[in-house]
Protein backbone atom coordinates (compact mmCIF):
# COMPACT_ATOMS: atom_id res chain seq x y z
CA UNK A 1 0.00 0.00 0.00
CA UNK A 2 1.50 3.81 -0.69
CA UNK A 3 2.34 5.85 1.54
CA UNK A 4 -0.05 8.62 0.96
CA UNK A 5 -3.03 6.52 1.35
CA UNK A 6 -1.75 5.06 5.13
CA UNK A 7 -3.38 6.06 8.03
CA UNK A 8 -0.08 7.22 9.35
CA UNK A 9 -0.77 10.24 7.48
CA UNK A 10 -4.68 10.86 8.94
CA UNK A 11 -4.76 13.74 11.32
CA UNK A 12 -7.36 15.36 13.38
CA UNK A 13 -8.47 18.24 12.62
CA UNK A 14 -6.88 21.30 14.69
CA UNK A 15 -9.33 23.47 13.94
CA UNK A 16 -12.27 21.05 15.57
CA UNK A 17 -9.88 20.67 18.76
CA UNK A 18 -9.53 24.13 18.98
CA UNK A 19 -13.19 24.80 19.00
CA UNK A 20 -14.04 21.86 21.65
CA UNK A 21 -11.50 23.05 24.27
CA UNK A 22 -12.67 26.23 23.76
CA UNK A 23 -16.02 24.63 24.59
CA UNK A 24 -14.60 22.69 27.40
CA UNK A 25 -13.04 25.81 29.03
CA UNK A 26 -16.99 27.70 29.19
CA UNK A 27 -18.24 24.82 30.49
CA UNK A 28 -15.71 24.65 33.10
CA UNK A 29 -16.32 28.16 34.06
CA UNK A 30 -20.22 27.70 34.09
CA UNK A 31 -19.77 24.14 36.49
CA UNK A 32 -17.02 26.34 38.19
CA UNK A 33 -19.93 29.16 39.11
CA UNK A 34 -22.47 26.68 40.11
CA UNK A 35 -20.10 25.52 43.20
CA UNK A 36 -20.21 29.49 44.39
CA UNK A 37 -24.07 29.77 43.69
CA UNK A 38 -25.46 26.77 44.97
CA UNK A 39 -24.50 25.86 48.54
CA UNK A 40 -22.64 22.68 49.90
CA UNK A 41 -24.44 20.08 51.06
CA UNK A 42 -24.00 16.04 51.44
CA UNK A 43 -26.09 13.28 52.46
CA UNK A 44 -24.69 10.09 54.51
CA UNK A 45 -24.43 6.62 52.36
CA UNK A 46 -24.23 3.54 53.20
CA UNK A 47 -23.02 0.15 51.35
CA UNK A 48 -25.89 -2.30 51.23
CA UNK A 49 -25.62 -5.54 49.20
CA UNK A 50 -22.10 -4.25 47.68
CA UNK A 51 -23.85 -0.86 46.41
CA UNK A 52 -23.42 2.40 47.71
CA UNK A 53 -26.78 3.61 49.28
CA UNK A 54 -28.19 7.19 50.04
CA UNK A 55 -29.86 6.91 53.85
CA UNK A 56 -32.71 9.08 54.05
CA UNK A 57 -33.01 12.24 56.05
CA UNK A 58 -29.13 12.45 56.66
CA UNK A 59 -28.58 15.29 54.38
CA UNK A 60 -26.72 18.23 55.99
CA UNK A 61 -25.29 21.04 54.68
CA UNK A 62 -21.50 22.09 54.35
CA UNK A 63 -19.38 25.26 56.27
CA UNK A 64 -16.45 24.32 53.71
CA UNK A 65 -16.99 27.34 51.81
CA UNK A 66 -17.10 26.77 47.67
CA UNK A 67 -14.51 25.24 45.99
CA UNK A 68 -10.97 27.71 44.86
CA UNK A 69 -10.92 28.96 41.66
CA UNK A 70 -7.85 26.51 41.04
CA UNK A 71 -9.07 23.33 41.58
CA UNK A 72 -11.65 23.76 38.49
CA UNK A 73 -8.37 23.30 36.14
CA UNK A 74 -7.02 20.69 38.58
CA UNK A 75 -9.89 18.90 38.64
CA UNK A 76 -8.92 16.34 35.60
CA UNK A 77 -5.69 15.64 37.30
CA UNK A 78 -7.78 14.51 40.76
CA UNK A 79 -10.29 12.34 38.32
CA UNK A 80 -6.89 10.37 37.67
CA UNK A 81 -6.75 9.62 41.20
CA UNK A 82 -9.97 9.52 42.23
CA UNK A 83 -12.64 6.35 42.73
CA UNK A 84 -13.37 6.46 39.34
CA UNK A 85 -9.62 6.31 38.07
CA UNK A 86 -9.53 3.15 36.59
CA UNK A 87 -12.93 3.89 34.23
CA UNK A 88 -11.28 7.10 32.87
CA UNK A 89 -7.90 5.58 32.85
CA UNK A 90 -9.33 3.16 30.46
CA UNK A 91 -11.50 5.69 28.22
CA UNK A 92 -8.31 7.51 27.51
CA UNK A 93 -6.50 3.90 26.75
CA UNK A 94 -9.21 2.92 24.79
CA UNK A 95 -8.86 5.81 22.71
CA UNK A 96 -5.51 5.97 22.17
CA UNK A 97 -5.06 2.20 21.13
CA UNK A 98 -8.06 2.65 18.47
CA UNK A 99 -5.59 4.32 16.19
CA UNK A 100 -3.21 2.21 16.63
CA UNK A 101 -5.36 -1.02 15.88
CA UNK A 102 -6.94 1.36 12.78
CA UNK A 103 -3.60 1.52 11.17
CA UNK A 104 -2.91 -2.25 11.77
CA UNK A 105 -6.14 -3.33 10.30
CA UNK A 106 -5.61 -0.72 7.23
CA UNK A 107 -2.38 -1.59 6.74
CA UNK A 108 -2.63 -5.18 7.00
CA UNK A 109 -5.49 -5.56 4.38
CA UNK A 110 -7.86 -6.83 7.17
CA UNK A 111 -10.22 -4.34 7.36
CA UNK A 112 -10.67 -4.05 3.38
CA UNK A 113 -11.54 -7.83 3.29
CA UNK A 114 -14.29 -7.34 6.26
CA UNK A 115 -16.25 -4.20 4.07
CA UNK A 116 -15.73 -5.77 0.64
CA UNK A 117 -17.21 -9.52 2.26
CA UNK A 118 -20.10 -7.79 3.49
CA UNK A 119 -20.22 -4.97 0.97
CA UNK A 120 -20.01 -7.40 -2.32
CA UNK A 121 -23.23 -9.92 -0.14
CA UNK A 122 -25.38 -6.65 0.24
CA UNK A 123 -24.37 -3.68 -1.06
CA UNK A 124 -26.96 -3.64 -4.37
CA UNK A 125 -29.58 -3.85 -1.48
CA UNK A 126 -27.52 -0.92 0.86
CA UNK A 127 -30.74 0.70 2.36
CA UNK A 128 -32.34 -3.08 3.45
CA UNK A 129 -28.67 -3.85 4.75
CA UNK A 130 -29.16 -0.03 6.85
CA UNK A 131 -32.85 -1.32 8.09
CA UNK A 132 -31.44 -4.76 9.08
CA UNK A 133 -28.25 -3.78 10.58
CA UNK A 134 -30.37 -0.83 12.53
CA UNK A 135 -32.50 -3.53 13.77
CA UNK A 136 -30.12 -5.80 14.71
CA UNK A 137 -27.63 -3.19 16.79
CA UNK A 138 -31.17 -1.71 18.87
CA UNK A 139 -31.68 -5.82 19.78
CA UNK A 140 -28.30 -5.75 21.33
CA UNK A 141 -28.85 -2.68 23.31
CA UNK A 142 -32.43 -3.46 24.34
CA UNK A 143 -31.68 -7.14 25.52
CA UNK A 144 -28.33 -7.22 26.43
CA UNK A 145 -26.41 -4.00 27.23
CA UNK A 146 -24.23 -3.83 24.45
CA UNK A 147 -23.16 -0.04 24.68
CA UNK A 148 -19.29 -0.03 25.73
CA UNK A 149 -18.61 -2.68 23.16
CA UNK A 150 -20.20 -1.17 20.15
CA UNK A 151 -16.83 0.33 19.37
CA UNK A 152 -15.74 -3.02 17.81
CA UNK A 153 -18.55 -2.39 15.18
CA UNK A 154 -18.02 1.00 14.59
CA UNK A 155 -15.18 0.79 12.27
CA UNK A 156 -16.76 -1.78 10.09
CA UNK A 157 -19.92 0.07 9.94
CA UNK A 158 -18.41 3.24 9.23
CA UNK A 159 -16.37 1.54 6.24
CA UNK A 160 -19.65 0.61 4.56
CA UNK A 161 -21.12 3.45 4.65
CA UNK A 162 -18.14 4.97 2.96
CA UNK A 163 -18.69 2.49 0.06
CA UNK A 164 -21.78 2.74 0.19
CA UNK A 165 -21.84 6.65 -0.92
CA UNK A 166 -23.10 7.77 2.72
CA UNK A 167 -20.64 10.14 5.59
CA UNK A 168 -18.97 8.95 9.18
CA UNK A 169 -22.41 9.93 10.67
CA UNK A 170 -24.42 7.57 8.69
CA UNK A 171 -21.65 5.15 10.00
CA UNK A 172 -22.06 5.83 13.53
CA UNK A 173 -25.28 5.63 12.83
CA UNK A 174 -25.34 1.60 11.83
CA UNK A 175 -23.03 1.62 15.09
CA UNK A 176 -23.27 3.28 18.27
CA UNK A 177 -26.32 5.22 17.76
CA UNK A 178 -29.22 2.06 17.32
CA UNK A 179 -27.01 0.50 20.49
CA UNK A 180 -27.53 3.59 22.58
CA UNK A 181 -31.17 3.84 21.11
CA UNK A 182 -32.03 0.04 21.84
CA UNK A 183 -30.45 0.97 25.46
CA UNK A 184 -32.48 3.55 26.12
CA UNK A 185 -35.88 1.37 25.38
CA UNK A 186 -34.19 -1.76 26.84
CA UNK A 187 -36.98 -4.74 27.06
CA UNK A 188 -34.65 -7.11 29.13
CA UNK A 189 -31.77 -5.91 30.17
CA UNK A 190 -30.56 -7.01 33.30
CA UNK A 191 -28.72 -3.96 33.75
CA UNK A 192 -31.02 -1.29 33.25
CA UNK A 193 -34.24 -3.21 33.92
CA UNK A 194 -33.46 -5.96 35.77
CA UNK A 195 -32.06 -4.33 38.55
CA UNK A 196 -33.99 -1.21 39.00
CA UNK A 197 -36.95 -3.19 39.03
CA UNK A 198 -35.60 -5.38 41.63
CA UNK A 199 -34.95 -2.39 43.92
CA UNK A 200 -38.16 -0.72 43.52
CA UNK A 201 -39.87 -4.30 44.32
CA UNK A 202 -41.42 -5.19 40.98
CA UNK A 203 -41.21 -8.06 39.17
CA UNK A 204 -38.42 -8.84 36.62
CA UNK A 205 -40.38 -8.81 33.04
CA UNK A 206 -43.67 -6.55 34.38
CA UNK A 207 -43.96 -4.04 32.54
CA UNK A 208 -42.36 -5.42 29.48
CA UNK A 209 -45.52 -5.00 27.06
CA UNK A 210 -45.38 -1.29 27.12
CA UNK A 211 -41.32 -1.51 26.75
CA UNK A 212 -41.62 -3.88 23.59
CA UNK A 213 -43.69 -1.52 22.43
CA UNK A 214 -41.18 1.13 22.90
CA UNK A 215 -39.25 -0.44 21.24
CA UNK A 216 -40.84 -1.17 17.92
CA UNK A 217 -41.66 2.82 18.32
CA UNK A 218 -38.21 3.63 18.46
CA UNK A 219 -36.83 1.47 16.02
CA UNK A 220 -39.36 3.09 13.37
CA UNK A 221 -38.34 6.71 14.66
CA UNK A 222 -35.13 6.36 14.35
CA UNK A 223 -35.04 4.14 11.14
CA UNK A 224 -36.90 6.87 9.27
CA UNK A 225 -34.51 9.84 10.85
CA UNK A 226 -31.69 7.75 9.39
CA UNK A 227 -32.65 6.66 6.23
CA UNK A 228 -33.79 9.88 5.21
CA UNK A 229 -29.91 11.87 6.31
CA UNK A 230 -28.38 8.88 4.49
CA UNK A 231 -30.35 9.52 0.78
CA UNK A 232 -30.31 13.34 1.50
CA UNK A 233 -26.19 13.17 1.24
CA UNK A 234 -26.37 10.05 -1.03
CA UNK A 235 -28.14 12.33 -3.67
CA UNK A 236 -25.98 15.74 -2.78
CA UNK A 237 -22.84 15.04 -0.82
CA UNK A 238 -21.90 18.60 -0.27
CA UNK A 239 -25.03 18.43 2.32
CA UNK A 240 -23.70 16.03 4.62
CA UNK A 241 -22.82 17.45 8.06
CA UNK A 242 -19.12 16.05 8.22
CA UNK A 243 -17.66 16.70 4.49
CA UNK A 244 -15.18 18.88 6.03
CA UNK A 245 -13.62 16.55 8.73
CA UNK A 246 -14.60 13.24 6.37
CA UNK A 247 -11.95 14.13 3.78
CA UNK A 248 -9.30 12.91 6.51
CA UNK A 249 -11.47 9.97 8.01
CA UNK A 250 -11.62 8.27 4.71
CA UNK A 251 -8.40 7.89 4.35
CA UNK A 252 -9.01 5.46 7.00
CA UNK A 253 -11.25 3.41 4.93
CA UNK A 254 -10.63 2.13 0.79
CA UNK A 255 -12.28 4.00 -1.53
CA UNK A 256 -14.35 1.04 -2.41
CA UNK A 257 -14.64 -2.81 -2.49
CA UNK A 258 -11.87 -4.95 -3.96
CA UNK A 259 -12.94 -8.59 -4.63
CA UNK A 260 -9.51 -9.53 -5.53
CA UNK A 261 -8.55 -9.30 -2.21
CA UNK A 262 -11.10 -11.98 -1.24
CA UNK A 263 -8.43 -14.43 -2.86
CA UNK A 264 -5.58 -13.70 -0.81
CA UNK A 265 -5.21 -16.55 1.52
CA UNK A 266 -2.98 -14.89 4.06
CA UNK A 267 -5.82 -11.79 4.30
CA UNK A 268 -8.32 -14.05 4.63
CA UNK A 269 -6.30 -15.54 7.81
CA UNK A 270 -5.67 -12.04 9.41
CA UNK A 271 -9.16 -11.26 9.28
CA UNK A 272 -10.75 -14.47 10.63
CA UNK A 273 -8.03 -14.34 13.25
CA UNK A 274 -9.36 -10.57 14.10
CA UNK A 275 -12.81 -12.07 13.65
CA UNK A 276 -11.91 -14.58 16.27
CA UNK A 277 -11.19 -11.80 18.94
CA UNK A 278 -14.31 -10.39 18.14
CA UNK A 279 -16.41 -12.98 18.85
CA UNK A 280 -14.84 -13.72 21.59
CA UNK A 281 -15.76 -10.33 23.28
CA UNK A 282 -19.44 -11.18 22.89
CA UNK A 283 -19.13 -14.31 24.48
CA UNK A 284 -17.57 -12.58 27.17
CA UNK A 285 -20.23 -9.97 27.17
CA UNK A 286 -23.06 -12.86 27.14
CA UNK A 287 -21.17 -14.13 29.97
CA UNK A 288 -20.72 -10.94 32.34
CA UNK A 289 -24.68 -11.07 32.37
CA UNK A 290 -24.98 -14.16 34.67
CA UNK A 291 -21.32 -13.85 36.34
CA UNK A 292 -21.33 -10.11 38.12
CA UNK A 293 -17.47 -9.89 38.31
CA UNK A 294 -16.72 -10.27 34.72
CA UNK A 295 -19.31 -7.00 34.00
CA UNK A 296 -16.91 -4.59 36.15
CA UNK A 297 -13.68 -5.48 33.86
CA UNK A 298 -15.68 -5.40 30.63
CA UNK A 299 -14.07 -2.58 28.93
CA UNK A 300 -10.25 -3.60 29.54
CA UNK A 301 -11.30 -6.93 28.54
CA UNK A 302 -12.64 -5.44 25.36
CA UNK A 303 -9.55 -3.59 25.24
CA UNK A 304 -7.38 -6.18 25.13
CA UNK A 305 -8.90 -8.71 22.81
CA UNK A 306 -8.75 -5.71 20.26
CA UNK A 307 -5.25 -5.35 20.76
CA UNK A 308 -4.43 -9.00 20.10
CA UNK A 309 -6.97 -9.44 17.75
CA UNK A 310 -5.24 -6.97 15.65
CA UNK A 311 -1.81 -7.57 16.24
CA UNK A 312 -2.23 -11.99 15.81
CA UNK A 313 -4.13 -10.49 12.65
CA UNK A 314 -1.97 -8.33 11.31
CA UNK A 315 1.10 -10.69 11.78
CA UNK A 316 -0.50 -13.63 9.74
CA UNK A 317 -1.73 -11.39 6.94
CA UNK A 318 2.50 -11.75 6.42
CA UNK A 319 2.37 -8.16 5.74
CA UNK A 320 3.88 -6.59 8.44
CA UNK A 321 6.59 -7.83 10.74
CA UNK A 322 6.81 -7.84 14.43
CA UNK A 323 8.64 -4.08 14.22
CA UNK A 324 5.73 -2.87 11.41
CA UNK A 325 3.24 -3.76 13.88
CA UNK A 326 4.63 -1.83 16.67
CA UNK A 327 5.73 0.98 14.74
CA UNK A 328 2.21 1.06 13.13
CA UNK A 329 0.28 0.79 16.57
CA UNK A 330 2.26 3.80 17.91
CA UNK A 331 1.39 6.12 14.61
CA UNK A 332 -2.25 5.08 15.52
CA UNK A 333 -2.19 6.20 19.34
CA UNK A 334 -0.45 10.00 17.99
CA UNK A 335 -3.03 9.74 15.68
CA UNK A 336 -5.81 9.90 18.62
CA UNK A 337 -3.44 11.84 21.45
CA UNK A 338 -5.41 14.94 20.70
CA UNK A 339 -8.98 13.68 21.30
CA UNK A 340 -7.94 11.73 24.01
CA UNK A 341 -6.51 15.05 25.94
CA UNK A 342 -9.81 16.41 25.11
CA UNK A 343 -11.51 13.59 26.94
CA UNK A 344 -9.37 14.13 29.69
CA UNK A 345 -10.30 17.56 30.21
CA UNK A 346 -14.08 16.67 30.01
CA UNK A 347 -13.47 14.09 32.58
CA UNK A 348 -12.55 17.12 35.11
CA UNK A 349 -16.54 18.37 34.61
CA UNK A 350 -17.96 15.21 36.49
CA UNK A 351 -14.75 15.67 39.51
CA UNK A 352 -15.39 19.94 39.93
CA UNK A 353 -19.31 18.72 40.50
CA UNK A 354 -18.07 16.27 42.90
CA UNK A 355 -15.60 18.43 45.03
CA UNK A 356 -17.74 21.60 44.91
CA UNK A 357 -20.18 18.90 47.03
CA UNK A 358 -23.17 20.75 44.86
CA UNK A 359 -25.15 17.34 43.67
CA UNK A 360 -26.49 16.33 46.94
CA UNK A 361 -27.61 19.67 47.62
CA UNK A 362 -29.65 19.30 44.28
CA UNK A 363 -30.76 15.75 44.96
CA UNK A 364 -32.16 17.70 48.25
CA UNK A 365 -33.93 20.37 47.13
CA UNK A 366 -35.77 17.95 44.67
CA UNK A 367 -36.33 15.15 47.00
CA UNK A 368 -38.26 18.01 49.02
CA UNK A 369 -39.59 19.83 45.94
CA UNK A 370 -41.50 16.75 44.84
CA UNK A 371 -44.19 15.93 48.19
CA UNK A 372 -46.87 17.41 47.34
CA UNK A 373 -46.74 17.80 43.50
CA UNK A 374 -49.44 16.38 40.79
CA UNK A 375 -47.78 12.63 39.29
CA UNK A 376 -47.92 14.60 36.09
CA UNK A 377 -45.28 17.38 37.33
CA UNK A 378 -43.56 14.71 39.59
CA UNK A 379 -42.60 11.91 36.67
CA UNK A 380 -40.69 14.54 35.16
CA UNK A 381 -38.73 15.41 38.44
CA UNK A 382 -37.91 11.64 38.68
CA UNK A 383 -36.61 12.09 34.88
CA UNK A 384 -34.52 15.11 35.45
CA UNK A 385 -33.17 14.02 39.00
CA UNK A 386 -32.33 11.01 37.09
CA UNK A 387 -30.69 12.62 33.65
CA UNK A 388 -28.93 15.56 36.09
CA UNK A 389 -27.15 12.44 38.48
CA UNK A 390 -26.10 10.76 35.04
CA UNK A 391 -23.43 13.52 34.41
CA UNK A 392 -21.49 12.87 37.56
CA UNK A 393 -22.57 8.65 37.97
CA UNK A 394 -22.43 6.94 34.34
CA UNK A 395 -22.97 3.56 35.36
CA UNK A 396 -27.07 2.62 34.92
CA UNK A 397 -26.51 -0.33 38.47
CA UNK A 398 -25.03 2.44 40.29
CA UNK A 399 -27.45 5.21 39.73
CA UNK A 400 -30.18 2.88 40.15
CA UNK A 401 -28.88 2.07 44.14
CA UNK A 402 -27.66 5.36 44.88
CA UNK A 403 -31.47 7.24 44.14
CA UNK A 404 -34.04 4.12 43.45
CA UNK A 405 -34.66 3.81 47.27
CA UNK A 406 -35.54 7.31 48.10
CA UNK A 407 -37.21 8.00 44.52
CA UNK A 408 -40.05 4.67 44.48
CA UNK A 409 -41.53 5.60 48.58
CA UNK A 410 -41.49 9.32 47.24
CA UNK A 411 -42.70 9.04 43.97
CA UNK A 412 -45.40 6.55 45.28
CA UNK A 413 -46.41 9.51 47.91
CA UNK A 414 -47.57 11.41 45.20
CA UNK A 415 -49.28 8.74 43.53
CA UNK A 416 -47.08 7.15 41.11
CA UNK A 417 -46.78 3.69 40.70
CA UNK A 418 -43.30 2.15 41.34
CA UNK A 419 -43.30 0.55 37.40
CA UNK A 420 -44.13 4.46 36.63
CA UNK A 421 -40.91 5.82 38.74
CA UNK A 422 -38.99 2.86 36.88
CA UNK A 423 -39.91 4.37 33.34
CA UNK A 424 -38.92 7.47 34.18
CA UNK A 425 -35.62 7.02 35.21
CA UNK A 426 -34.98 4.54 32.63
CA UNK A 427 -35.13 7.03 30.40
CA UNK A 428 -33.70 9.51 32.38
CA UNK A 429 -30.47 7.04 32.92
CA UNK A 430 -30.40 5.43 29.03
CA UNK A 431 -31.03 8.60 26.20
CA UNK A 432 -28.33 11.12 27.66
CA UNK A 433 -25.87 8.19 26.99
CA UNK A 434 -26.03 8.80 22.84
CA UNK A 435 -26.22 12.93 23.82
CA UNK A 436 -23.55 14.13 26.59
CA UNK A 437 -20.45 15.18 26.38
CA UNK A 438 -19.89 13.17 29.31
CA UNK A 439 -20.67 10.03 27.90
CA UNK A 440 -17.69 7.25 27.43
CA UNK A 441 -18.75 6.43 23.75
CA UNK A 442 -18.99 10.12 23.03
CA UNK A 443 -16.17 10.91 23.81
CA UNK A 444 -14.22 8.01 22.15
CA UNK A 445 -16.36 8.04 18.78
CA UNK A 446 -16.48 12.04 18.34
CA UNK A 447 -13.25 12.15 18.98
CA UNK A 448 -11.98 9.12 16.70
CA UNK A 449 -13.50 10.86 13.43
CA UNK A 450 -13.23 14.26 14.67
CA UNK A 451 -16.62 15.38 14.59
CA UNK A 452 -17.24 18.28 17.22
CA UNK A 453 -20.11 18.35 19.83
CA UNK A 454 -21.61 21.67 18.13
CA UNK A 455 -22.05 19.03 14.49
CA UNK A 456 -23.24 16.04 16.90
CA UNK A 457 -25.90 18.16 18.07
CA UNK A 458 -26.96 19.49 15.00
CA UNK A 459 -26.92 16.29 13.28
CA UNK A 460 -29.02 14.58 16.13
CA UNK A 461 -31.26 17.47 16.75
CA UNK A 462 -34.44 15.97 15.28
CA UNK A 463 -33.50 12.67 16.37
CA UNK A 464 -33.72 14.36 19.91
CA UNK A 465 -37.00 15.93 19.32
CA UNK A 466 -38.33 12.59 18.12
CA UNK A 467 -37.76 11.16 21.13
CA UNK A 468 -38.64 13.73 23.45
CA UNK A 469 -41.99 13.72 21.92
CA UNK A 470 -41.94 9.97 22.69
CA UNK A 471 -40.87 10.41 26.31
CA UNK A 472 -43.02 13.00 26.64
CA UNK A 473 -46.49 11.14 25.68
CA UNK A 474 -44.83 7.64 27.57
CA UNK A 475 -44.81 8.79 30.83
CA UNK A 476 -48.29 10.90 30.72
CA UNK A 477 -49.42 7.79 29.31
CA UNK A 478 -48.16 5.73 32.39
CA UNK A 479 -49.44 8.22 34.88
CA UNK A 480 -52.94 7.90 33.16
CA UNK A 481 -53.11 4.33 33.59
CA UNK A 482 -51.32 3.94 36.44
CA UNK A 483 -49.03 1.66 34.94
CA UNK A 484 -47.36 -1.65 36.15
CA UNK A 485 -49.06 -4.31 38.69
CA UNK A 486 -48.41 -1.44 41.27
Amino acid sequence: MEEKNSIRNFRINRKTVITRLVSILVIYLLVGIATYLIPQGMYERTVENGHEVILKDSFRFLESGPLPVWRWFTAPFEALVSGSSSTFVIIILMMLFMGGIMVILDESGIMLYIITSIYLRYGAKKYTMLWIMTAVMMLLGSTISFYDQCGILVPVALGLSFASGWDSMVGLGLSFFPIAMGFSVSTINPFTVGIPQSIAGLPVNSGIWLRLILLVVMYLLYVTFLTDYAKKIEADPSSSLVAETDVQVRQLFPDKADPDILNDKKTRKGAFIFLFFIALIFLYTFASIYVKALSGIAMPVMLLFLIAGSLFGGFATGKLSGKDLLQAMKSGVMITLPPAIVAFLIMGLRQIVMNGNIMDTILYYTFNGIQGMSPYIAVFVVLGITMALEFVVGSATAKAFLILPLLVPLGNMVGLTSQTIVQAYMFGDSFSNAFYPTSNMVMILSGIIGVSFRTWYKWSFKLILRIIALVVVTLIFCVAIGYGPF
